[in-house]
């Protein structure tokens, strides 16, 4: 693949590392999920930089494929190349995604929020699916939802969101990361609140500037975000009641879990309870 043809891809693998600078040692700043969008731009050597929706680095090369083009058409096998406005999207933390239609062989997993074009839903127990590299997978019907394309992330009850973050209690805290693989604290928020409708900004720090509606702690509710920080914001965690919260922590716990700000809880965390800066309301209900 020469990058230099076109500029638009997808990520061609389950999930990828977009790194600070083109090495495989430095930082990890993102990650991106299978069949992302992203626009290529410079290349060095084995790395392409790309600017995905909601971040730019750099990404190897062999990461990315030209975005699928496979749909159905009648009395079609599904190569005829035109795309549907449907997508199959997952809706649990990870899934996999089988090389055929029975047996367990599979090709990789694909982790929460991942949308894939369909090529066939006629089977009882799998959907056929067209991944990148022109390749084809099924995938179990039970965790996927088909949505239009233009409305991948529908509006959803705040109980969603936060469902979904317990979904994630005790994963891996990873910087950068964005999966069931490994996560941060503003990519568990991040994730959470696609899935219930609501597309929030990467960073912490830039959640927090993206949302205008703040509350006070003793208004607290379910769904709102805490931000943490001594001098500029670095952490933040999602609100599941009055008083506790969930967050995905890489200092003390290195994971994800729940704690509160009630002093007489088991759970609580004196030194998360004095850095709060600020809190913000994503949306009322």
């Amino acid at each position: 693949m020469n990058v230099f043809d076109m500029n638009i891809f997808v990520i061609a693998v389950c999930i990828a590392d977009i790194h600070a600078d083109p090495a495989s040692d430095s930082e990890v700043v993102t990650q991106a999920l299978m069949n992302t969008s992203v626009v290529a731009g410079d290349v060095q050597g084995a790395w392409t930089r790309v600017t995905l929706p909601d971040y730019a680095g750099w990404i190897r090369t062999a990461e990315l494929e030209l975005p699928i083009v496979r749909g159905v058409c009648e009395e079609d096998e599904g190569t005829c190349g035109v795309p549907l406005p449907y997508s199959l999207l997952v809706t649990v933390p990870v899934v996999p995604v089988y090389i055929h239609a029975q047996g367990e062989e599979k090709w990789y997993d694909v982790y929460l929020s991942t949308a894939l074009p369909y090529i066939d839903l006629a089977h009882p127990s799998r959907l056929r699916v067209a991944l990148p590299g022109e390749r084809e997978g099924w995938i179990p019907r039970e965790y996927v939802a088909m949505r239009r394309n233009d409305l991948l992330f529908e509006t959803q009850d705040l109980r969603v969101v936060t469902d979904y973050a317990r979904t994630f209690l005790d994963i891996p805290y990873l910087w950068g990361g964005t999966s069931w693989r490994g996560i941060d604290c503003s990519g568990l928020v991040q994730l959470c609140y696609r899935m219930g409708g609501n597309i929030l900004p990467r960073d912490a720090d830039q959640q927090c500037a993206a949302l205008p509606q703040s509350v006070e702690q003793d208004a607290l509710r379910e769904g709102d975000l805490l931000f943490f920080g001594r001098e500029s914001i670095t952490h933040v965690a999602l609100a599941l009641n009055a008083h506790e919260y969930i967050h995905a922590e890489g200092q003390n716990y290195h994971r994800v879990l729940i704690n509160s700000l009630d002093p007489h809880a088991a759970n609580y965390n004196e030194r998360l309870a004095a850095l709060i800066k600020e809190i913000k309301r994503v949306r009322d209900r």
